[in-house]
């Protein structure tokens, strides 16, 4: 009798066991899920990147290298992150402002979108001295930023497209044969004089 009570008693003591173990697991694995999910929310969708062409026009631009890399944190930041790196973006798309050495992209229309993206820098930069910001003004302000950047991004590749679509049809014409048409270098045919009128009184002396 004895050893079917101490039999019993391993039974359930390895029940309670077992269930105290899935408990412990089954906590662990929601955590686990929940923090899943937390980093899914803070992940960004990336704007427009830069074609290979593009790429080599810019590979020198040193501020536009480390804007684009500081950039990337910002696809998973969440808005303490953001606001903590706000003053180095700020700082390093000043630099990509003064440290502009390209021709090309000192024009309007890639000069505008520069300006855009360092006026959002500089917001997100302020946010980070208001106590009641909320998050979601902050991450507003994020997105703006990386849309800024990609359009930056999109205006580079058009330029970029647009040159070499030129140097092709500068490389086309180079190729064709001269098909100028040589002008005529002989002189021109004088037009026949016209008789001289006479009056009848000298008519008559010319016959005499």
């Amino acid at each position: 009798m004895n050893i079917f009570k101490t039999i019993a008693a391993v039974i359930l003591c390895t029940y309670f066991i077992s269930c105290n173990n899935t408990h412990k697991e089954t906590s662990a694995d929601k955590e686990a899920i929940d923090s899943l999910k937390t980093d899914v929310s803070n992940i960004r969708s990336i704007g427009e990147t830069l074609v290979p062409e593009a790429k080599k026009k810019v590979e020198g631009w040193e501020a536009y290298q480390q804007l684009d890399q500081l950039i990337t944190k910002y696809y998973t930041a969440d808005a303490s992150e953001a606001l903590n790196l706000s003053k180095e973006l700020s700082t390093t798309t000043k630099q990509l402002k003064d440290s502009l050495t390209i021709e090309r992209f000192k024009e309007n229309d890639v000069m505008i979108r520069i300006n855009v993206l360092y006026n959002y820098t500089l917001r997100l930069q302020d946010m980070a001295s208001i106590p009641k910001i909320t998050e979601k003004e902050v991450n507003d302000e994020t997105q703006n930023i990386l849309d800024a950047f990609s359009a930056l991004n999109s205006k580079i590749n058009n330029i970029t497209n647009q040159e070499e679509l030129q140097q092709e049809l500068d490389d086309f014409e180079a190729k064709l044969p001269n098909t100028n048409i040589q002008k005529d270098t002989a002189k021109p045919l004088k037009k026949p004089r016209r008789p001289e009128k006479i009056s009848p009184i000298q008519a008559a002396q010319q016959i005499e």
